[in-house]
């Protein structure tokens, strides 16, 4: 049966996304809560022997430094074996792998705090969270978009926190408000990228600035792409309809961001702009 209000098939492309990503944020963050605390287990292991393992290397090979002091001229069967395992690059090498693996065990916890973080799921529930951290865990999961690519150098991240209070938010809604941010201004340096290849002193930058103003926190994110016409800014915020023409997955995101950060958190955006000087997104948080 056909619909007597023709409004009805018109349904809003916005409120269903909100939808879609609410539970997606859900399932999305009791997954990555999972799998981290899989990861810890093992992990937790690694670093907690591995400072073990160093010392007892370390005197492994103090006690081999010993034997070569004393019995300078070890039998024929010793001397090959020495010549057969590399004896003076393996007391040089070993010391560097386990640092390494030190290296790497404490990059794969930070990754975890940062997963952690950045899906931390309180449902409507807001608490006080550090925006530091979120904004950090958020630049932890685009870490790869901003490597170099054909087109571009890698992309600058410039950290500039402020002194500023905890805030009260849902901070895995929150955390993916600005991974929608970020995730616009990549693409937009990529664009830019695109449009100027024979530009080499493009260095492709995303300026991340926090402050106190009395009871209000500001959060700036701000990249040097190509800019945006006055006519795009005052859209760029806009509510989406299915029965028009599919917009940009980044485009929903932007709208996406702006329901959390306005509607859930009370907050405000803006999008300041000019062509060919850079985006800036400021945010205004009550605290």
């Amino acid at each position: 049966m056909s619909p007597t209000n023709p409004s009805e098939a018109q349904l809003n492309a916005a409120e269903i996304l909100e939808l879609v990503q609410q539970e997606k944020i859900s399932t999305l963050s009791h997954l990555v809560s999972s799998v981290v605390h899989e990861i810890n287990n093992p992990l937790g292991c690694i670093t907690g022997n591995i400072t073990y393992i160093k010392d007892y290397v370390k005197d492994l090979l103090k006690l081999i430094e010993l034997y070569q002091e004393h019995y300078p001229e070890p039998v024929d069967e010793i001397a090959d074996e020495i010549d057969a395992v590399d004896l003076e690059y393996l007391t040089e090498d070993v010391p560097k792998l386990l640092s390494a693996m030190e290296n790497g065990a404490q990059r794969l916890h930070q990754i975890s705090n940062a997963l952690r973080t950045f899906a931390r799921f309180e449902s409507d529930r807001q608490i006080l969270f550090n925006l530091h951290d979120g904004i950090d865990s958020v630049l932890l999961m685009v870490k790869s978009r901003c490597k170099g690519t054909k087109i571009r150098s890698p992309i600058e991240i410039i950290k500039s926190y402020g002194d500023i209070p905890e805030i009260n938010c849902c901070p895995g809604h929150f955390n993916q408000a600005i991974s929608y941010l970020i995730n616009y201004q990549i693409h937009a340096l990529d664009e830019k990228a695109k449009a100027q290849p024979s530009d080499p002193d493009f260095k492709p930058t995303i300026t991340i600035k926090t402050s106190l103003n009395t009871d209000t926190v500001i959060l700036s994110i701000q990249d040097n792409s190509l800019g945006l016409s006055e006519d795009v800014q005052k859209t760029i915020f806009q509510e989406v309809f299915i029965t028009k023409p599919v917009e940009p997955l980044t485009q929903m995101g932007l709208l996406v961001s702006r329901q959390i950060i306005e509607d859930q958190h009370q907050g405000k955006i803006q999008c300041q702009s000019a062509l060919g000087s850079g985006t800036e997104f400021r945010i205004e948080l009550p605290c």
